[in-house]
Formats: structure tokens, sequence, C-alpha cells
């Protein structure tokens, strides 16, 4: 069962995607703050991390480039939730190391299409 890290702020939209993925069989664990999301990825070593931009103590795009420079997280996928729609945030992410951006809320299907897809990837990593 692929373990799936949620970092987001909003208790609303982090139950809304955890029931989401929970009803797919995933395992899920929530974290609201980006120092809180760092210690989680090295406990779990989730398959996937869904990532808020905007967070208390650290935020999204700190904790991105904290996973991406150390070598026990670095190889896990990132999906990027931020309610900002704009190319220059996108970019921002993308260059911090994100593999996906979704716009919160996110839309259940690409949701879990992104998911499963990263998933799977990091699976075939591991083998």
């Amino acid at each position: 069962m692929p373990k799936i890290l949620i970092v987001e702020d909003d208790a609303q939209i982090s139950a809304f995607i955890a029931k989401t993925l929970n009803a797919r069989g995933y395992r899920t664990r929530v974290e609201a703050n980006g120092a809180a999301a760092l210690l989680a990825a090295h406990e779990d070593l989730p398959e996937v991390i869904l990532l808020d931009l905007m967070m208390p103590i650290l935020e999204g795009q700190e904790t991105l480039q904290a996973l991406r420079h150390d070598t026990h997280t670095a190889h896990i996928p990132v999906i990027v939730l931020s309610g900002r729609v704009d190319d220059q945030v996108q970019a921002g992410a993308y260059t911090a190391g994100a593999n996906a951006y979704l716009t919160k809320p996110p839309d259940t299907q690409a949701l879990l299409s992104l998911v499963e897809r990263l998933a799977s990837l990091k699976v075939k990593d591991a083998a």
C-alpha cells in the first residue's frame, strides 16, 4: 500500500485529499507545515509528497528545496499544490524540483492520476 505525505495547512483541503486517497487504498499522513513535513518524509519515505506552497513555519518552496538537497528524500516525487495559478509561481515550483503542479482545490481525477503515475514511477525506481 503506497504511502502519501500530504503537507497542507488547510484542514478541509487536507481532509478531502486524505479521504480521496484513502478510498483508493493509499496510506496517508498529514502534516500542516514544512518543518513537520521534512521529519515525516525521513520517517516514512513516502512514495509521493503533496506539498502546499504557502504554509507556516517553513513554506513549501523552502521545504521542496530541502527535500531535493537531502539524499534520503531527493528521489521522492513531489506534487505542488497552490491556489495561485500564475506562470511565475508554477515556474518557481518546477525550478525548485516539483514533479507536478495542481491548483487548489485539486480536481479529483487529476489528483488520482498524478499520484498513481508518480507512485508507480517511484516503486519501479526502487525495484
